[in-house]
């Protein structure tokens, strides 16, 4: 089924500007980095599915760096550079950005450059969640659990033959770095998938390549089936990296 989606917009309070605060302002967080300039993390396109060019074409003008990535590939995120965490912060504008590079995971060419906010900054997750309050906004909601924090956005949008396209946005963090963890970009008709993009942090043992419907506990199964003989190379593994979230344990 062809169509033409328009550009949806999602306040999702994630691409911030900096501002210039006093320095001897009080601090009200407690906000740091849990990732350096020049950390590298690996990434993967576990899913890219479209129902024609057209909706290709959309999501590749909403996410660029889609343009330059196949299914099952991976890349490597790259920190560039990391704004200063300023004391006194009363608004969404003034958080920090972060600037990260995309390169290829074969050959380091460079994908996309100073790309913002794939890094958060850790260590006060409530404070996050009521600075980018926007939960006023209808079908945003937050995800805050022990290993990540995020948004979500679901709604509903008409296109011009009259159809109505359930839409699924949702983005997770991990709270142990502040790295994205998983994007998803999900657009249904009829309960027919015409855009599904999965972009997340890879580990070793995860899949590079997934179905539409797949649930966590599957892409678990798949990342430690085959492997029983590694469990003790693991439970050894944990105990010198210390807490980390499960599927991260899992697939190391």
């Amino acid at each position: 089924m062809k169509s033409r989606l328009p550009a949806l917009v999602l306040v999702m309070s994630l691409f911030f500007a900096p501002v210039l605060v006093p320095v001897a302002a009080q601090s009200n967080h407690t906000l740091e980095w849990g990732a350096d300039v020049g950390e590298e993390f690996i990434y993967v396109l576990q899913r890219e599915h479209y129902s024609d060019a057209s909706n290709m074409m959309y999501m590749e003008s909403q996410l660029p760096f889609l343009a330059d990535i196949a299914q099952g590939e991976k890349v490597i995120l790259e920190i560039s550079s990391l704004e200063t965490i300023e004391n006194l912060i009363n608004e969404s504008t003034q958080l920090p950005r972060s600037y990260c590079n995309l390169n290829r995971f074969n050959d380091s060419a460079l994908i996309m450059a100073d790309l913002m906010s794939l890094v958060l900054p850790i260590g006060d997750w409530e404070f996050l969640t009521e600075t980018n309050n926007v939960t006023i906004t209808t079908g945003i909601t937050f995800i805050d659990n022990e290993d990540e924090w995020g948004t979500l956005g679901v709604g509903i949008i008409s296109v011009v033959d009259g159809s109505l396209i359930d839409v699924r946005i949702e983005m997770r963090y991990e709270k142990e770095n502040g790295t994205l963890s998983y994007l998803r970009h999900r657009y249904t008709t009829l309960g027919t998938d015409i855009i599904d993009v999965i972009f997340v942090h890879w580990y070793p043992g995860m899949p590079t390549i997934i179905g539409g419907d797949i649930q966590l506990t599957t892409i678990l199964i798949m990342a430690t089936s085959g492997i029983v003989g590694l469990i003790v190379a693991f439970v050894v593994y944990r105990g010198i990296k210390g807490k980390k979230k499960v599927v991260q344990r899992l697939g190391e």
